[in-house]
């Protein structure tokens, strides 16, 4: 691991090196090194070019929003990618494992779950700051680096194909599921006729990717930029209702359990059109609450149809994993309608 840091910064002796974080798809290390009379902590991180298949498209991008957001009178501080010292966003090292450097941001803390409404309204602003300083960026020098990844349509496409050599018992355990799906699918064809202009989008907007100052509480930071590509608001304005309001982790088996916090909804509102309410067109600004049904209702679709699948795509811990979180999700989408009355 000292190696593969010297390809990217210049040190006299490294400190500690240790695992960091909780995320399931690049491997991540907190680094400290010793640089004259002063220690500098970075993050590395080992980068799953399995997931993300163009990677350097991904490095691109990020390094297209940091540069932007740096030339902004942007009020966040900015997740920046160290370039090697061969000038390239990424290092790849002698069996092909891609690494990358950020600043390590201290003080800081991330949250797995909304607490409160308070930190719904700090991570929805810095998401809508975070959405408001690239509206300028040239949107045509970003790289969809995921295709289709928020289009409802393709994902029910993919789904029906599924339906179509999922084994019969899996689909008899799945009927009703599969019978609430089809039955709300006009949700997908509806967000894609509405021809919403495309945004530099962030396009997975949970809580734990922002960081909070650990004293103040205000949030401090947006990452984890992986995702960041032409999209439009409503996947982030969704994946913040679909994500931000559910009482519970989307792996909770008890559907009862499952409701959309009112008070939640309305402070990530709040903090969000407090940024972006004077960038939104007439279209954007009337659909806005629909993308919580919409993407919740994508997310079940996902998780149902790599069930049927057989479990290919998501991790489980039991075989009916990926059942049980399509079910979370379906009832999350019947929480939101019921809420949200306007979106039937």
């Amino acid at each position: 691991m000292e190696n593969i840091l010297r390809h990217f910064v210049d040190f006299d002796k490294m400190m500690m090196a240790s695992p960091y974080g909780s995320g399931h798809i690049n491997d991540t290390y907190k680094v400290s090194i010793e640089q004259g009379t002063a220690v500098k902590s970075y993050l590395l991180q080992r980068f799953n070019h399995q997931v993300f298949r163009q990677p350097g498209a991904v490095m691109e991008n990020i390094r297209l929003v940091a540069n932007h957001l740096s030339q902004q009178e942007y009020p966040f501080d900015i997740l920046k990618p160290y370039p090697t010292r061969s000038g390239q966003m990424l290092h790849i090292d002698k069996v092909g494992n891609y690494w990358r450097l950020f600043d390590f941001f201290e003080n800081t803390i991330t949250y797995d779950k909304v607490e409160n409404p308070s930190q719904a309204f700090e991570a929805a602003k810095a998401f809508g700051a975070f959405a408001k300083m690239l509206n300028g960026i040239d949107i045509s020098s970003l790289k969809t680096t995921i295709p289709d990844f928020h289009n409802g349509e393709k994902r029910m496409k993919d789904f029906m194909a599924a339906l179509k050599i999922a084994p019969p018992e899996r689909l008899a355990v799945a009927t009703s599921e599969i019978t609430e799906v089809l039955s709300n699918r006009a949700i997908f064809k509806k967000i894609n006729r509405l021809g919403l202009p495309l945004r530099a989008t962030h396009h997975d907007t949970k809580i734990n990717n922002v960081l909070f100052d650990k004293i103040s509480n205000k949030a401090t930071c947006v990452i984890d930029l992986d995702t960041v590509m032409p999209g439009i608001v409503l996947s982030d304005f969704g994946d913040m209702v679909r994500t931000f309001t559910n009482a519970v982790d989307e792996d909770e088996v008890d559907v009862s359990k499952i409701e959309m916090r009112a008070e939640v909804f309305e402070a990530l509102s709040e903090g969000f059109l407090s940024e972006m309410s004077d960038q939104l067109t007439i279209s954007e600004k009337d659909h806005l609450y629909l993308g919580g049904s919409w993407l919740t209702l994508m997310q079940a679709v996902r998780f149902l149809g790599d069930y049927l699948l057989g479990d290919v795509y998501y991790k489980t811990k039991y075989p009916a994993h990926n059942l049980v979180r399509a079910k979370n999700q379906l009832a999350m989408f019947r929480s939101i309608g019921n809420k949200l009355p306007i979106q039937k």
